[in-house]
C-alpha cells in the first residue's frame, strides 16, 4: 500500500542498483504491552511523543525523497476499543499469559490515546514515498509457545480486512512482531508478498523469550559499532533481511561510531544488495529534536548517495518484483532477471 499516485521505482532502470530500505515498526502501546502490563504510565511519555514524532518523520522523509515502509499494527487503525474487540480474533493460548492482549487495557486507557491512531495511518498513506505495511493486527508474538497456524491466519486476515475497509488497499509487506518470523506458509496465503527477516548470524535468530539472552544481545550491540561488519544482503525468495537497528538513544560518542559504521556499509554496497535499517517511532524518546536530528543525519547519507546515483531508496513493497523473480527460479526466473538487467543497461 503506497501513497496515492506515488510512482514505484520498480519499473525504472535502477532496479539492480544497491538499495536502502528503512522500515519503522509502528506499534504504539501494542508493542510493549507485555513488558508494562497494566502500568499505563510506564513508558507513556515516549508513546505520547509519537503523535508529534510521526508527522515530523513523514515531512523529513518526503523532503529528502527517502522511501520508507511503516509496518503498522493493524489495531492502531481502529476507532476505539469497541471496534477493536469486534475485529480482533481471540488471542492465542500463550503459554506465558503476559503476551495476550487484556480486556483490562480498555479500562486503563479508555479513550485509546496510547492504542489507536487511524489519523496517523492516513497521514502515512498521504505522504509521497511512504508504504503502509503490516505488523500483524494485534502484535502477535508468533514464535512464543501456544501460538498456532490458525492464530496467525486469523490475525493476518483481520489486518487485511481493516486495510481494505478503512484504507482502500491491502498490506503487501510484513514485519513480524519482536522479529519472530514464523508460519511462512500461512503468510504466503495472505496479501503479503515480502517480509522482513533477520540478519543471517545465529544470534539474530534468538528473538523469542526463551532464547533472547545476554550473549545474543551483546553480539548484536557489537555489530552496531563494528565498521568491518557487513549485514547488507540480497533477497532470499520473498524475505528481505534486516541489516541494522538504529540505536537512537546512544550517548553522543557512541552515536558517532554508529553513524560511521552505517556510512562504511553504505559505501561498500554491491549491486543488488539491500541495506535494511529499522527502528520504532517511540525510540526517539522525549528529546524529539535530538531524535529527529539523528534520523536526518542518516537520511542525509542516503539522499547524498541516491543523488549521486550510487544507490536507490526503496520501500519493502518496491522489492516485490525482484522478490518474485527470486522465488520463481529456473528458466522463468532467469528470463525475468535478464529482462530487468536489459532495462538497466538501456538507461
Amino acid at each position: 500500500m503506497l501513497s496515492v499516485n506515488d510512482p514505484s521505482p520498480q519499473n525504472s532502470s535502477a532496479l539492480l542498483k544497491p538499495r536502502v530500505v528503512i522500515s519503522l515498526d509502528f506499534e504504539m502501546r501494542w508493542g510493549v504491552h507485555d513488558v508494562y502490563g497494566l502500568d499505563i504510565d510506564a513508558y507513556r511519555a515516549n508513546l505520547e511523543a509519537e503523535r508529534t514524532v510521526i508527522p515530523a518523520l513523514l515531512r523529513l522523509f518526503a523532503d529528502h525523497q527517502v522511501r520508507t515502509t511503516w509496518a503498522t499494527v493493524g489495531a492502531i487503525g481502529c476507532s476505539g476499543w469497541q471496534e477493536y474487540f469486534d475485529r480482533a480474533p481471540p488471542a492465542p493460548a500463550y503459554a506465558d499469559s503476559r503476551f495476550a492482549v487484556k480486556a483490562a487495557y480498555a479500562d486503563i486507557d479508555p479513550d485509546g490515546t496510547l492504542h489507536f491512531a487511524p489519523d496517523l495511518m492516513r497521514a502515512i498513506l498521504q505522504t509521497p514515498g511512504q508504504e503502509l505495511g503490516t505488523h500483524t493486527f494485534s502484535h502477535v508474538f508468533l514464535r512464543e509457545r501456544g501460538v498456532t497456524a490458525q492464530d496467525a491466519a486469523a490475525d493476518l486476515a483481520a489486518a487485511t480486512r481493516l486495510h481494505e475497509e478503512r484504507f482502500d488497499g491491502v498490506p503487501r509487506s510484513l514485519v513480524f512482531p519482536r522479529n519472530q518470523p514464523a508460519f511462512i506458509g500461512v503468510v504466503r496465503t495472505s496479501s503479503v508478498r515480502i517480509w522482513r527477516g533477520n540478519a543471517a548470524p545465529w544470534y539474530y535468530d534468538c528473538e523469542d523469550s526463551e532464547h533472547n539472552g545476554l550473549l545474543p544481545r551483546a553480539l548484536k550491540l557489537i555489530d552496531a559499532f563494528n565498521p568491518l561488519t557487513k549485514r547488507a544482503a540480497r533477497l532470499v525468495g520473498d524475505m528481505n533481511r534486516a541489516s541494522l537497528f538504529l540505536r537512537l538513544n546512544l550517548p553522543a560518542p557512541a552515536w558517532g561510531a554508529h553513524v560511521y559504521r552505517i556510512r562504511a556499509e553504505l559505501d561498500a554496497l554491491k549491486a543488488d544488495e539491500i541495506l535494511h535499517l529499522w527502528f520504532h517511532p517511540h525510540n526517539l524518546g522525549t528529546d524529539i529534536p535530538r531524535g529527529l536530528g539523528r534520523i536526518e543525519e542518516v537520511v542525509s547519507l542516503i539522499q547524498e548517495r541516491q543523488t549521486s546515483g550510487s544507490l536507490r531508496s526503496a520501500t519493502m513493497s518496491d522489492l516485490i518484483p525482484a522478490s518474485q523473480c527470486a522465488r520463481r527460479g529456473g528458466a522463468a526466473g532467469r528470463s525475468a532477471l535478464r529482462h530487468l538487467q536489459a532495462v538497466q543497461r538501456t538507461s
